[in-house]
């Protein structure tokens, strides 16, 4: 029997879609007047796997030389052009304020700047104290928004802002 069009779309929910093309016939049976019986036949494809050849390169075409390699010249990094991705440095800055005591600066710098010792921290309170305001320390913006953000946890106050390329 012919395969009609009711009887594929049937066997194209039954069987996955790579399969039908294998598909060789299909019988449909009607048992009783309400209900029918389709049944496929499937064929194995005949060709082996789907294995691909490697696809041969002729190398007599290219050309042998190569153009002749540049030295020196610009590496595409300008001296004076200031960085506006997340690598640039930021300042942490320690702000006076009456409620900050010594012990206090002591207990919490080193515990949220790990490279700041009890010594350093002392040394940056009476600096803040002299010049209202001390450095802490430089680091990426990230970092830097993360320590200002734990001093202020902790009770200090904090600022941070843009390292000067003055050095450069």
């Amino acid at each position: 029997m012919a395969i009609s069009s009711r009887a594929a779309a049937c066997t194209a929910l039954i069987l996955p879609s790579a399969t039908t093309a294998l598909l060789s016939s299909v019988v449909v049976k009607q048992r009783s007047p309400l209900r029918k019986v389709v049944t496929a036949t499937m064929t194995r494809a005949s060709s082996g796997g789907a294995v691909l050849d490697r696809p041969s390169f002729d190398q007599s075409q290219l050309d042998d030389t190569l153009p002749p390699a540049q030295e020196g010249g610009d590496t595409g990094r300008l001296k004076h052009r200031r960085g506006t991705g997340s690598g640039d440095s930021y300042k942490v800055l320690l702000v006076d304020d009456a409620r900050h005591t010594e012990k206090l600066v002591e207990k919490a710098l080193p515990q949220v700047v790990p490279s700041i010792t009890a010594e350093a921290a002392r040394q940056l309170f009476r600096e803040s104290r002299q010049k209202g305001v001390a450095l802490v320390t430089v680091a990426v913006k990230e970092h830097a928004e993360f320590y200002a953000h734990m001093m202020v946890r902790q009770g200090l106050r904090s600022a941070i802002e843009p390292a000067s390329d003055i050095a450069t």
